[in-house]
Order: C-alpha cells, then structure tokens, then sequence
C-alpha cells in the first residue's frame, strides 16, 4: 500500500519529533537541575518528555494524523501525536522480547496487539511455518494493525478486532483520551464511564483457538487489568498446550490476583519485572510456565550442573 493511499504526514512526524526535542531540553536544562528527585517532578519530566502528547490532548483532530517510518528493516505505520510514537522504536519493551523467546514455526497469541509492534516482530520470529494471532478490540488500533500488517506483506498473522474475556458477549470498551490508545479497558456491563465508549464483541480465548483450529506455543497477554479474566477465559488452551504465559499486570492487587490464578492453572511465576519507572504507575511483566515444566527444566539444570561438577 503506497504512502498517498495512506495520505501519510511527514510534516506531522517531524513535528512530533521537534516537540519531543523541546521537552528532552526542558527536562536536561530547567527540570532535572533546579527540581529534587520528588514523584511530583518525576510526573512533570514524564509530561514534558512527551509533548507530542500533550499537543494531541489539545488538538484532538492531531491524534487522527498518520505518519510512517521504517527501523529494524520493518515499516510502521502510527499516530505521531499519540503514545503511538513510544511503541515505533528499537527500544520498545525489550524486555518482553526476551521473556517471549519466539522460535521458527511456533503459534503465538499476542492479546491486547494495539497497533501491532510485537505482532510484526513476532511474524518475522516464529517465520512462514508460524502464526502469530494478534487481537485488538479498540476499533482505531485495529486499523493501524491491519495497516502494518499489509504494508510488511505479512501472510502468517490473523488479527481479529474482539476483546478476550471470561465469557463471550457484547460489551463496552473505554478509551481515556485520543493520545492514550494503548490504554482502552473493558468495562463490565453495569459499569459507566467518563470516557468515550465503544462496543465490542468479547469472546473466549478458549472459543477462538476453536476456532481457528490451532495450537499455542506462546501467549502475551496486555489487556489493561482485564489479565485474570482473559486466563479465566482461556483455562482449556492452557491446560492443553502448556504455552509460556508473559503478561503485563497493572497494580499490586492485580499482580497477586495473576500469581493465584497462575497456580490454579499449575503454573509458576518465574520472572516478574517491573514495566515502568514512573511513580504513578505499578505494572510488571510476568513470565509463567507450567509447573511440571519448570520442574523438569530445574532437575535438568542440576542434572548437569552436577555432570560439570564430576567431570572436573
């Protein structure tokens, strides 16, 4: 798809990249020496470091700008006066690259896709004999998906715009504000909201593999605090297929809800890292493996550790 079908905006990524500039001096020069390390000052070098935001939030028509760049050898296409623009660099959650450890030929569910940076990374991973299923209900992130999807000539991803759940029905999706797409939240059927909804369809992940007819390696899961009902929803799958779990959790109360739902299904937290620096923030990237796996990854380890230790 050439960039005048997509009516891409250059002026606007260049001036996106101008306001983050901006912001990066403001924080170096007036923020970081004349303001104590306080949450408070932490929270305003955030803001300031993300300009292109806060211009969006005041101008929301910016937000619907499409811009392109290319990094990695793979093209993306994003919003530039959104929080698209932390999700297009190199840098972009390394850490959740390395806890999913995609190999050729593996089916992996990427849950809560967004515009599509790990799909497309994972796509290039798990190679032409993989599947990467990337599902994202917010409709706008959706397009963008597909987008990225096409514009890489990537055959071995199937995207669905549903949201997971416990149960499969019609509910309602919140976005906070246009600048913030990465983080739309399912709300329950009784639950309002300040912020503008959309309706979706909510299916099971159990339902969906079903469907489609296939087996899981891996599952990412990022679904704004709805992680424990996306399990709930997926028990049989796991249960199946023992796939490696990595999931993002969003506060204390829901990282202790994940490790209980985790050993419910027999499986064990082995790595918990904490995803963001900001005060205001407590998310963490979890990885989870089945506890009979993990038990015999752990006695092979000492099986040749103890081989090493005789043959000296």
């Amino acid at each position: 798809m050439s960039d005048e079908r997509l009516r891409v905006s250059y002026f606007g990524w260049a001036l996106a990249k101008s306001l983050r500039v901006i912001g990066k001096v403001w924080v170096r020069c007036i923020i970081e020496p004349l303001l104590p390390p306080t949450p408070s000052a932490r929270l305003w070098k955030g803001r300031f470091l993300h300009l292109n935001e806060a211009v969006g939030q005041i101008f929301p028509l910016l937000t619907y700008v499409i811009s392109c760049k290319t990094f990695e050898g793979t093209r993306f296409v994003f919003r530039p006066f959104t929080d698209d623009v932390d999700k297009v660099s190199a840098d972009y959650e390394r850490i959740v690259r390395e806890l999913m450890s995609p190999k050729p030929s593996e089916v992996v569910v990427d849950a809560g896709a967004n515009i599509g940076t790990h799909t497309v990374w994972l796509s290039k991973k798990v190679g032409p004999s993989g599947l990467v299923l990337a599902i994202e209900p917010e409709p706008n992130n959706f397009a963008i998906l597909e987008l990225n999807r096409r514009s890489n000539n990537l055959s071995n991803i199937i995207s669905l715009r549903i949201a997971l759940s416990s149960q499969p029905g019609i509910g309602k999706l919140a976005v906070p504000r246009p600048t913030l797409m990465g983080q739309a939240k399912a709300l329950e059927h009784s639950n309002a909201s300040d912020s503008p909804v959309v309706r979706v369809e909510f299916q099971t992940l159990d339902n969906v593999i079903i469907s489609q007819k296939i087996r899981v390696s891996a599952i990412k899961i990022d679904v704004e605090g709805a992680e424990v009902s996306v399990l709930q929803g997926a028990m049989n799958t796991v249960t199946k297929f023992s796939p490696r779990l990595i999931v993002e959790t969003h506060g204390k109360g829901n990282l202790l809800q994940l490790r209980t739902a985790l050993k419910a299904l027999g499986f064990i937290s082995v790595t918990e890292v904490r995803a963001s620096s900001r005060p205001d923030e407590e998310r963490h990237f979890v990885l989870a493996v089945s506890s009979k796996e993990h038990a015999v990854r752990s006695k092979g380890t000492g099986q040749d550790q103890l081989a090493a230790t005789n043959a000296r």
